[in-house]
């Protein structure tokens, strides 16, 4: 995988290894997660989840993931519209499992997740 037409460099060849270095961090999942099942796409929404992501850190994920070419955006630098890229729509399963992994381990995660997706109206 190469970004912005330089090769990346990896620790590994590891597939987990290499995924990990791509979105390993709670909060670049946590927006995918809300862009995925909650039909986010603008900075204020994803401000407004339950976790609080604050803004500075918000911003630098953006920018992440938008270099990484996980995200794209339309609109101008103050109304930025973001939709998943097709690399992007690619960790739907992984968001998945993690999610389903949560459901399992930790007690009222399941009954979480069905109130979201209730009050979304999923």
């Amino acid at each position: 995988m190469k970004e912005s037409g330089e090769k990346s460099v990896k620790r590994s060849k590891c597939p987990i290894s290499c995924t990990l270095e791509l979105v390993g961090d709670k909060w670049s999942l946590l927006i995918i997660r809300d862009m995925l099942f909650f039909e986010k796409s603008t900075y204020n929404e994803f401000l407004d989840s339950t976790e609080k992501i604050s803004t500075n850190i918000l911003s630098d994920r953006l920018t992440q993931l938008t270099e990484k070419g996980l995200i794209t955006y339309t609109g101008t630098a103050k109304r930025k519209k973001y939709e998943l890229t097709e690399l992007g729509l690619d960790l739907k399963p992984v968001v998945e499992a993690i999610g389903m992994f949560g459901m399992k381990h930790f007690e009222g995660s399941k009954e979480y997740v069905q109130k979201l997706m209730k009050d979304h109206g999923k």
